[in-house]
């Protein structure tokens, strides 16, 4: 079924909702967990991001865009709305991303020819920390283009931005982790940025293995 199709029917029968919630959960998670690296709170955002939307599902108007723009945009909300509230976890999140940048190995096509390992997880536990240096909607789009691989269309449906938007806000946001990165000048190429999302990714994955990913209390 389309996405209209299973937004017509979860508005007709909220017990319909599952289909979206199935459809959507891990592609959601994967995202909230990159913005926050913590599994726990990760799965407790996801959740409220799914109880509002079907709390809300009624007043969605579909206007032919994927359902999973408007549920970035929930989740985007309820990251920052935590983060609001508490700056010492937004801190204890930060330092975890530095531990886990030593728990990864680099990608062997991402590791230059004679540098050794322990060079490439030094450069990946770089690149977490100065991630988390960026502002909030650095950090979202960058997200939902390294990691998540969304199209601009995709995105700028997400944020609710035109395509061009999407283009100007993301090559500023790349420079401004290159700077970070390697605030003398001597910047990673877009190449690195590629690496910390491999990191993520395999973050996920590791969580999606141990089973920890579904909420069947919700339905």
């Amino acid at each position: 079924m389309s996405d209209e199709q299973l937004v017509a029917a979860a508005k007709a029968d909220k017990t319909e909702f599952v289909r979206l919630y199935d459809k959507y959960f891990d592609q959601i998670y994967r995202f909230v967990l990159t913005r926050v690296a913590d599994v726990q709170l990760a799965e407790d955002l996801t959740s409220d991001t799914f109880l509002i939307a079907i709390e809300k599902i009624g007043s969605y108007t579909w206007m032919g865009k994927p359902f999973s723009a408007w549920l970035y945009r929930v989740a985007i909300n309820e990251i920052n709305q935590h983060y609001k509230k508490s700056k010492h976890e937004f801190e204890a999140s930060v330092a975890k991303w530095h531990d886990i940048g030593e728990k990864f190995e680099a990608p062997d096509h991402d590791i230059k020819e004679g540098e050794d390992a322990k060079e490439s997880l030094a450069n990946l536990k770089l690149l977490n920390e100065s991630f988390h240096k960026l502002s909030e909607d650095d950090k979202d789009i960058l997200s939902l283009k390294y990691f998540e691989n969304l199209s601009y269309q995709e995105i700028a449906d997400a944020l609710e931005l035109t395509v061009t938007n999407v283009g100007v806000k993301l090559n500023r946001a790349t420079e401004r982790l290159k700077k970070c990165v390697s605030p003398s000048g001597t910047a990673y190429d877009v190449t690195s940025v590629v690496v910390m999302c491999f990191a993520f990714a395999k973050l996920s994955l590791e969580c999606i293995a141990l089973g920890t990913l579904r909420f069947p209390a919700l339905f």
